[in-house]
């Protein structure tokens, strides 16, 4: 038979043919139910070629200086195939004529977007197919070294921004990042101060030179900010853990020329580069808000961390100015007793907050899977003083679980009264070691409604696999969009990438309850490990995050619950329209990379874009093409990413692959602060 084909008993031939050609002669016999047969005549079955047709849908963008390659592709027709270009005009300086092959090679020289170009191909029998109008887009070169860029004056002097990042040292071992700089409008930093918590070194702050430290900033909207060290802080690292370092490594970042596990002494930081990039300025042009990766390695060998940036309120700098009421969402790493391997944890929580004194606190936890349920009774302290400079402080937070408990140091930088960010900062290794955790706090109500969840939502989250990749772990990510009703129905359509394999999963007949002291969300028909949700005040920030997500699965995956619509969904391809900053969140297996991105969307599907990977990214957005549907779901590059958005942002995760969680934010946001 053809290959693809079978013939059934009852005498029906079913199957999709794979192969083109002539196949047979065949004889075919027929038995009926006495037994007797006969037999038919020699038969031949010709299958015909697919029809021929271009399958590349797009061209990758270039960077000026950087070697370019693109393949065409073909499918059907009768190879080999010939390729040339029909229309469109030269390519871009420095790029060749497409070969014969469909080949595209060359270094380009010059910045802007070519064509559209329309490609044909011709199989053996003379047959054509033309491709669809592609451009090329060559993009500038992302400075990833504090050179002055000439755009320093647009964050202006007296201007503070903090900074958090998670992900992994030059060990491969677990490091949460946490700082904050001011700009002097010319290059220079006034202020400074960084705090460094890990698996390896355990809790540093770090004291800035001030005079050697820099930093600069592009009209492309990409910044750099590099911070030398005079050594740590006297007393800053915290007392209630041990700091011996911990032999471990997260499950799959046994990085290139390292094995076995991690064996390295703890050593001091002297130095480290940031790369950045801004979005949403405001009426007077001041940006608010973007992301922000660790640049000192080009490869997996150096530490690969990434996160966020935002501005702070300098007049927001004292205890007395916070919010009395926080809702709380972190992740990272706890140390296991019985493996070498540390145990993803997920949290979040409200507390209440009375000039400095925690109380009131609910939680739930999930340590390597195994999740708490409520907890509650959590209370805590603030220490006495913000720092006016950097708006660092530093407090304690407890609360008991079933197995003990749960007290850790923590570190917070302010961004305004309504939102932190906060590291822990006792050492996560050794005896009676606490979890590294990082995340955010932001402003919430003293009480809610049994309703309070009432519109159209998205949710992203990340997490870790264990199972993944023979016991070594993979990233585990989902996004998806949910409507919620007043009367406490909820329906959410998820898509997920678990380690490399995709999924998408939707239910309908979902409820959900919230708890009136706390905001804690739960639900039911929302599979069989759906997560808790703890609500903001319903008055997002820059990013739009109206609660934080904490995952009752194995997966103990953590993330954040955003408002995308109060009326009908109805979203469109010019929803997505204008400037976009992008990155990814944690790499949390650390066997990949960190992104940063700056976008242009033409509201009609199309998009250019800069970007800057450390480590390996291969799945990014890169070929110009997205679509949105109604409900806010869609998709990039003919499908190899999903999305959701509200509009002004975006999430997205690879469909293959081990993926990273990609985060957008537009220059439209509303801004509060």
């Amino acid at each position: 038979m053809p290959d693809g084909v079978t013939l059934g008993s009852t005498g029906i031939f079913n199957g999709t043919p794979t192969t083109a050609g002539t196949f047979g002669p065949y004889v075919f016999e027929a038995t009926d139910s006495k037994g007797l047969t006969a037999k038919s005549q020699s038969m031949s079955i010709l299958i015909h070629p697919a029809a021929l047709r271009v399958t590349t849908g797009g061209l990758p963008n270039g960077i000026v200086g950087s070697a370019y390659s693109a393949t065409l592709v073909a499918s059907g027709g009768t190879p080999p195939y010939t390729w040339g270009e029909t229309s469109g005009g030269a390519l871009p300086p420095g790029l060749a004529n497409v070969t014969s092959a469909g080949l595209i090679l060359g270094t380009p020289t010059t910045t802007g977007t070519y064509g559209p170009y329309v490609f044909t191909v011709t199989d053996s029998t003379g047959a054509t197919a033309a491709s669809v109008g592609m451009v090329i887009t060559i993009n500038g070169v992302v400075s990833t070294s504090c050179t002055p860029q000439g755009n320093e004056q647009a964050l202006p002097a007296g201007t503070p921004y903090a900074f958090l990042l998670r992900g992994t040292d030059g060990s491969g071992n677990p490091i949460d990042i946490a700082g904050s700089f001011t700009p002097n409008g010319s290059g220079g930093i006034t202020n400074a101060t960084v705090d460094y918590n890990g698996f390896t070194s355990g809790p540093e702050q770090m004291q800035v030179d001030l005079a050697s430290s820099l930093y600069s900033f592009g009209a492309n909207t990409f910044g750099c900010l590099h911070l030398v060290f005079s050594g740590p802080v006297t007393g800053a690292a915290s007392t209630r853990g041990s700091q011996a370092a911990l032999q471990v490594r997260k499950a799959s970042a046994l990085k290139a020329g390292k094995d076995g596990l991690s064996t390295e002494a703890a050593s001091t930081v002297t130095s480290a580069s940031f790369l950045f990039t801004l979005g949403q300025q405001d009426s007077t042009g001041i940006y608010h808000a973007g992301r922000i990766m660790e640049s000192d390695a080009a490869t997996l060998a150096g530490t690969i961390a990434a996160g966020s940036i935002h501005l702070q309120l300098p007049s927001s700098f004292a205890v007395s100015a916070l919010q009395p009421n926080f809702v709380i969402g972190m992740d990272g790493w706890s140390a296991s007793a019985s493996s070498a391997l540390p145990n993803r944890t997920s949290f979040a929580g409200s507390i209440a907050n009375s000039n400095g004194v925690l109380s009131a606190g609910y939680a739930d936890l999930n340590v390597g899977g195994t999740a708490s349920g409520e907890l509650t009774g959590g209370t805590g302290q603030l220490g006495g003083s913000v720092d006016p400079n950097t708006g660092r402080g530093t407090g304690t937070y407890t609360i008991p679980t079933s197995t003990g408990t749960l007290a850790f140091d923590f570190v917070y930088y302010v961004l305004n009264g309504s939102a932190l960010y906060v590291i822990t900062a006792d050492a996560p290794s050794g005896p009676g070691s606490q979890p590294l955790l990082a995340g955010g706090a932001l402003v919430s109500s003293p009480s809610y409604a049994a309703g309070a969840l009432s519109g159209f939502y998205l949710l992203a989250s990340d997490g870790f696999d264990p199972t993944a990749n023979s016991g070594k772990g993979g990233n585990f990510v989902q996004i998806g969009t949910a409507n919620a009703t007043s009367a406490g129905t909820i329906g959410t359509s998820l898509y997920t990438n678990d380690a490399g394999t995709y999924g998408t999963e939707q239910y309908t007949t979902g409820s959900y309850t919230v708890e009136a002291a706390s905001g804690r969300v739960s639900s039911t028909g929302l599979g069989t490990t759906p997560p808790v949700f703890y609500l903001t005040a319903n008055s997002p920030d820059d990013e739009e995050f109206m609660g934080f997500l904490v995952g009752t699965s194995p997966m103990a995956e953590s993330g954040v619950l955003v408002n995308q619509s109060t009326g009908t969904a109805n979203f469109v391809p010019s929803s997505i329209s204008g400037n976009y900053v992008a990155g990814t969140g944690e790499d949390v297996d650390g066997a990949g990379g960190t992104y940063l991105g700056a976008y242009t969307f033409t509201g009609t599907g199309g998009y250019v874009a800069i970007s800057q990977i450390i480590g390996s990214v291969p799945q990014f957005p890169h070929l110009g093409s997205y679509t949105v549907n109604t409900d806010g779901s869609g998709g990039f590059d003919a499908g190899a990413l999903s999305l959701v958005t509200n509009g002004t942002e975006i999430f997205a995760i690879p469909t293959s692959g081990d993926p990273l969680l990609f985060f957008y934010l537009s220059d439209t946001l509303p801004l509060t602060n």
